[in-house]
């Protein structure tokens, strides 16, 4: 089947890239401590690369929350893009996605370190632009508590605008760089943002040229009012939690009569449900393989809030042959239950099925991340196109 779109995957290298499922880490062929070695991501990301994904995606949490007792994912954070400046220097096309909380940190700190993983990688880098939730986490950060939703939100919009005009503040001529005649730089093409607004003060220029895509796209994943407002304004691509396809169709539909009502095209918003995985070669087999990971996770069956495809290769390949068909998703966040063997059956046995029905691709049609999505590079001339 070809409906002239392309299937995207983004992996998202949850539980320190370990696996999605609470127990990942105890599974034969699992490190325990794999989550602070960076082989451990560099491994991973390789592996979704070789699957040609657009992106390696890793969430943040800077601080402890949850029930950490039997579990590593409320408690093991390492800062995301100094895993992905060692990810990049090992992989030569796969995007490098990292989040960054608009409510714990500065906006020329996040726009000069995404811009600088961005130059450094030529073009993959991404954005995953959110809100600090967890009170827990508000609390490493100033020590004021957690504020209102709607305060969260009115700060990330400026936060957000302030990053991308810091991205764009250099224009693609002002890096000249000529030996022969001695000049470096057209200082005239760098422009300071000058920002003055309710939370932020922000002169800039950033102290960095556009990169092989001009700059990092916008991530986002706003369930509420404010953040489907902020992600129909300002996203690229847009992690959605979905479970069923009624409401991931009506999810896409507002997200993008929002982008449409900012003047974007909404063709350009990329959907990506969350799609956890467990396979095996029967349906049976891989209910047991998830009985047996919910036992070792010691509580009842365990279930997440993303679309669960269990089963056969065949069977996980329909189940996002069908989503991606009725438009429901444009592709998915993976999420694998185990990474030491789940991740490589996606790519060695799913993978091939979905590109033999043509919905996803057998090789990259560009370098950058922009490419990779579809993207349009926001200075074309500079693009060469």
């Amino acid at each position: 089947m070809s409906t002239g779109r392309e299937l995207h995957l983004n992996l998202h290298m949850v539980g320190g890239a370990m696996g999605v499922h609470p127990a990942a880490w105890r599974e034969p062929g699992s490190d325990p401590h794999g989550f602070a070695k960076v082989e451990t991501w560099v491994e991973a990301a390789r592996l979704a690369e070789r699957g040609r994904m657009d992106a390696v995606f890793l969430s943040d949490t800077p601080g402890v929350f949850g029930d950490i007792d039997r579990s590593p994912h409320g408690a093991y954070y390492l800062e995301p893009t100094l895993i992905l400046t060692a990810v990049a220097a090992a992989t030569e096309r796969i995007g490098l996605i990292a989040t960054a909380s608009t409510t714990s940190n500065e906006p020329y700190n996040i726009a000069r370190r995404f811009k600088s993983l961005d130059v450094l990688s030529g073009g993959r880098a991404g954005w995953n632009a959110v809100t600090t939730y967890i009170p827990q986490v508000a609390a490493n950060f100033g020590g004021s508590g957690l504020p209102p939703r709607t305060d969260r939100y009115a700060r990330a919009e400026e936060f957000v605008d302030i990053v991308k005009g810091l991205w764009r503040s250099w224009e693609p001529e002002a890096l000249v760089a000529d030996v022969r005649t001695g000049r470096f730089t057209d200082p005239r093409r760098l422009r300071p943002i000058d920002h003055r607004g309710q939370h932020f003060q922000v002169r800039g220029p950033l102290p960095l040229p556009p990169s092989a895509q001009g700059h990092p796209l916008v991530v986002q994943a706003g369930a509420s009012e404010p953040g489907r407002e902020l992600a129909g304004r300002t996203a690229d691509v847009v992690f959605s939690g979905a479970k069923t396809p009624d409401v991931a169709l009506a999810y896409a539909a507002d997200v993008r009569a929002r982008a449409e009502r900012h003047g974007r095209d909404p063709r350009s918003v990329k959907i990506l449900p969350g799609l956890m995985t467990t396979i095996a070669d029967s349906r049976g087999e891989a209910l047991r393989r998830l009985e047996r990971l919910d036992d070792l996770a010691g509580h009842a069956p365990w279930r997440g809030a993303h679309i669960e495809a269990v089963g056969t290769p065949e069977h996980v390949a329909d189940v996002a042959e069908e989503w991606f068909a009725s438009g429901a998703a444009d592709g998915f966040t993976l999420m694998p239950d185990v990474f030491a063997d789940g991740l490589q059956a996606f790519v060695e046995l799913v993978v091939p099925i979905l590109q033999k029905r043509g919905v996803y691709r057998s090789d990259y049609r560009g370098t950058t991340l922009r490419e990779h999505f579809g993207v349009a590079h926001p200075y074309p001339a500079a693009a060469g196109v």
